[in-house]
């Protein structure tokens, strides 16, 4: 019977990769602290746990103390720069982490982990017991034999593979056995083990080849060829006998037997405690079943999910549900699409591993009446005394409006909870939540529908839909009582302001806006494409004429060949198939080439017409004869909205090309549109933020802050700035606040780079204040891994302590934009509630259409336009107060395009 077998871990190795695989985004925990080591090793160790589930392991560490290689050779290790602080910091967590899971972490003061590791693998050689390795280091591959073997770590640390003696050959060109001679040859400079001076790996290969071994090189010397190579060999003779001693891994190393790699059982709780302080959450998951925390659901009791199918049934779930005063809610439909969809049936749950579905038509199962449900739904939903909890609840508002439902008690939304907790996680969805706060994976939905299956979820057996929608119900209501609780704890009191006051009433306002939809004309869009492709045309031809030649302009590889071949433009930025030809190069080119202002124009056409004048008609509902866009609210670290499907927060602004599509937008009949755009509204926060007193001051008395800014630069009076001055204070202005370097603004401004340090030194002159939030905000940041917003909003900083210093210098521009751009998303945020709660209470029929950063768009009945456009800047203007007075231009329009 076949011995178990040994796994050994290279703990520095795996600690180090992981930690320059993640040095330029580090991972952090809550306390700002480096985690990537922590999380890649124990990833891959994860990774090997699973799929092989060894009973005897170890990792395996080197000596904190000098080793015998150094007596021998002083210069042994001598170039090998130091560990950074913040990965040296986490190897002693990464140690209390193996303890507590009860796997052995082996050191010996005076041994290198490879002595070890070579200590253990002769000893199961000896006893013919199987041995891996896992390390990437190739010292360790003399080790291999027929019960050795190596495991390296491929593809991101995902991929286990395998090297016994012939892999070894295969990958390397040599045996197992020719491995130190290889390196006693060629030297090891990451260990600076000197080999013989000018044989590289080619040549150590070839010698190998032909005489096998290091002595019979030297016993053949005379035979070698060409004399060069001979002279190198003997010239390095004592060196490749002292390298050679080196590489040697030693196997006598005090060990206490195989034995004690037998992996112990882990100390749960402490292991649940280490993981949370590192924020590895995800990996309990990973855990052995016993071993996973208990939230009150396990892989194998999911909870107890029916279906209702009957009206008393109903009645019985509603009346429970209005009793316990909060329940969560989710609705299954036929289509992703919430403008599209139409319900299949809902889940309700209001206590934890109990939940109920509700078909409504489908499954091939009797169902009340359609009229019947909706009733009895109505009485929960619309019931304003009650808590509806749901995970992405501006869908379901959605379905249920136009189904003729209206919610009248969103509570709370835990995908918005979350995002509002972390707005740097990434993902929000229900699977995702539940595995990284419930440890609990949830049943898929593609476990239901493979992908490539063409049935739907109405065709499916009832108790299978059953147990996935109930089990969106019941995980949505764990989610609920997760963030709930971690909004009452001590120092997040402001995000739980910010959720319940900002977000979730936002939440219907959003829903409600991509219900409303906006008018298209396609047909004015379609004529001002046919434009556009005749002006491709001619900018083709015009191409051709002044290269003396056609080629294809969207071929990346022929528009380098006209460019910076046969124009012999600059070549500006490389990359891997060549010179850059983006839009930037092509901008910094224009001037010099028409070739390249063409193309740019030619570009920009096409894009347009591609991304809107195409594809905008496609989008429009057939229902409501309109584009309905869909807002993104958990979609930006800063807090502000993006628009999606369409996307119409990017038409281009300032282009008449932009305008022109803009224009095909229409207001309903009878109706204006009417824009409340803030002004400038960003450097209004920073004289707040900032207390600047010259900002304040300028804004307070309403003077121009370019001018201003331009005045104070050039030393004039701001009634004799000049334009292209007032443009510098412009750039500079807006530049402060994104961070922009001296090399970004002479390059925008087209002037040298000694001005524009001149121009930016001058500016933190005069603006003293704005400097010293610059770098409070920095030194606080660094200090506690975060930025926020006057509201509280936080937005995590991972690298701001990254020694790299391009790494932290990008982070130090996002830490001080953040409270910036973060203050005026929560502001437009704000106002689109008080501006929603004015129109209502006046009665007035005015619908908000669409968000676009500052701006606010809304389609008013022209008799009411005047009033609206009152009570609108009144009301966005009084929205918050900050130390300068908030400004708000109203603009109105039959199309979008005449409010630009």
């Amino acid at each position: 019977m076949e011995k178990e077998p040994v796994y050994l871990i290279d703990g520095y190795s795996l600690i180090y990769r992981a930690y320059y695989v993640h040095l330029r985004n580090p991972l952090r925990n809550p306390k700002g602290e480096n985690t990537s080591s922590i999380f890649g090793f124990f990833r891959s160790l994860d990774k090997l746990m699973k799929l092989k589930k060894p009973q005897y392991i170890g990792v395996i560490m080197d000596s904190t103390t000098p080793t015998f290689r150094h007596d021998m050779y002083p210069e042994y290790k001598a170039t090998r720069q130091k560990a950074p602080p913040d990965l040296h910091a986490q190897i002693p967590r990464i140690e209390k982490i193996l303890e507590a899971r009860g796997i052995a972490c082996i050191r010996k003061d005076g041994y290198e982990a490879d002595d070890i590791i070579a200590t253990i693998a002769g000893l199961c050689s000896a006893e013919k017991r199987p041995c891996w390795i896992l390390s990437k280091d190739k010292d360790l591959l003399q080790l291999v034999d027929e019960s050795v073997k190596i495991i390296n770590l491929e593809k991101g640390f995902e991929d286990l593979v395998e090297w016994g003696r012939e892999e070894v050959f295969k990958n390397k060109g040599l045996y197992p056995e020719q491995i130190i001679d290889y390196l006693s040859l060629m030297g090891d400079t990451s260990d600076n083990i000197p080999g013989v001076r000018g044989i590289g790996e080619k040549s150590a290969l070839k010698l190998l080849a032909d005489w096998k071994t290091l002595d019979n090189i030297y016993a053949h010397l005379d035979d070698i060829a060409p004399e060069s190579q001979r002279r190198k060999l003997a010239e390095g003779r004592e060196s490749a006998r002292m390298s050679r001693e080196l590489i040697v891994l030693k196997r006598d190393v005090p060990f206490y037997g195989i034995e004690s790699l037998i992996r112990r059982p882990p100390d749960r709780m402490r292991v649940i405690e280490l993981y949370r302080e590192e924020d590895m959450k995800s990996f309990l998951s990973d855990l052995d079943e016993e071993n996973v925390p208990d939230t009150g659901l396990s892989a194998t009791a999911p909870g107890t999910y029916r279906p209702v199918t009957t009206l008393g049934e109903i009645d019985s779930w509603i009346g429970a549900a209005k009793k316990a005063g909060v329940f969560s809610f989710d609705v299954e439909t036929d289509n992703k699409d919430a403008m599209r969809a139409r319900p299949i049936g809902i889940s309700l749950a209001i206590e934890k591993g109990r939940a109920c579905y509700i078909p409504i038509h489908a499954h091939n199962v009797q169902c009340p009446d359609e009229e019947d449900i909706k009733k009895r739904i109505a009485s929960l939903l619309e019931d304003a005394s009650l808590r509806l909890v749901g995970q992405n609840i501006k869908y379901d508002y959605k379905v249920m409006k136009r189904w003729g439902i209206e919610i009248r008690n969103c509570y709370f939304d835990t995908m918005v909870a979350a995002w509002v907790c972390d707005a740097t996680a990434g993902r929000y969805n229900m699977d995702t939540l539940s595995e990284r706060h419930l440890h609990y994976k949830t049943i898929r939905y593609s476990e239901l529908i493979p992908r490539g299956d063409s049935s739907t979820l109405e065709e499916l057996d009832i108790a299978a839909v059953s147990d996935y929608a109930g089990e969106d119900a019941d995980i949505t209501l764990r989610l609920y009582h997760f963030f709930s609780n971690l909004f009452g704890e001590k120092g997040n009191e402001k995000l739980e302001k910010l959720f319940y006051e900002t977000e979730m009433p936002l939440v219907t306002i959003l829903a409600e806006m991509e219900l409303n939809g906006i008018i298209l004309d396609h047909e004015k869009l379609s004529r001002y494409g046919k434009e556009i492709d005749g002006s491709l045309i001619e900018i083709e031809k015009q191409i051709y004429r002044d290269v003396g030649h056609e080629f294809n302009i969207r071929s990346t590889k022929e528009l380098q060949k006209v460019l910076f071949e046969e124009l012999s433009l600059p070549r500006l930025k490389k990359t891997k198939t060549g010179y850059s030809t983006d839009s930037q190069v092509l901008e910094e080119l224009q001037n010099q080439s028409t070739v390249a202002q063409s193309v740019l124009r030619h570009r920009i056409l096409s894009k347009l017409k591609s991304t809107y004048v195409d594809t905008l008609p496609e989008q429009i509902i057939g229902e409501t004869g309109r584009l309905h866009t869909h807002y993104l609210q958990t979609g930006t670290a800063t807090g502000r909205l993006s628009s999606i499907e369409p996307n119409l927060q990017n038409i281009p602004v300032r282009e008449d090309e932009g305008r022109r599509i803009r224009d095909a937008f229409t207001a309903a009949r009878g109706c204006l549109f009417l824009s409340a755009d803030y002004s400038q509204i960003e450097l209004m926060i920073l004289a707040h933020l900032s207390n600047d007193l010259r900002l304040i001051e300028a804004f307070s008395t309403g003077k121009d802050i370019h001018t201003h800014t331009a005045a104070v630069l050039f030393h004039e009076k701001e009634e004799e700035v000049l334009p292209a001055h007032r443009r510098v204070g412009k750039t500079i202005n807006f530049g402060v606040i994104y961070g922009m370097s001296s090399y970004r603004l002479s390059r925008d401004l087209k002037i040298a780079r000694a001005d524009a340090d001149r121009f930016i030194s001058a500016y933190f002159t005069e603006y003293a204040g704005v400097d010293e939030f610059r770098k409070q905000t920095i030194k606080k940041a660094e200090k506690q891994g975060y930025v926020e917003t006057l509201w509280g909003r936080r937005r995590r900083l991972p690298n701001i302590n990254n020694p790299n210093k391009t790494v932290k210098t990008a982070e130090e521009r996002i830490a001080v934009n953040t409270p910036i751009q973060g203050t005026a998303a929560d502001i437009v945020k704000r106002a689109m509630i008080s501006v929603t709660d004015a129109c209502a209470k006046r009665n007035l029929k005015t619908k908000l259409l669409l968000q676009v950063h500052d701006e606010l768009i809304f389609e008013v009945p022209e008799e009411e336009a005047d009033e609206a456009g009152r009570l609108i800047k009144k009301t966005m203007e009084e929205a918050v107060p900050l130390k300068v007075p908030l400004k708000v231009s109203i603009e109105k329009g039959k199309t979008w395009g005449e409010i630009h």
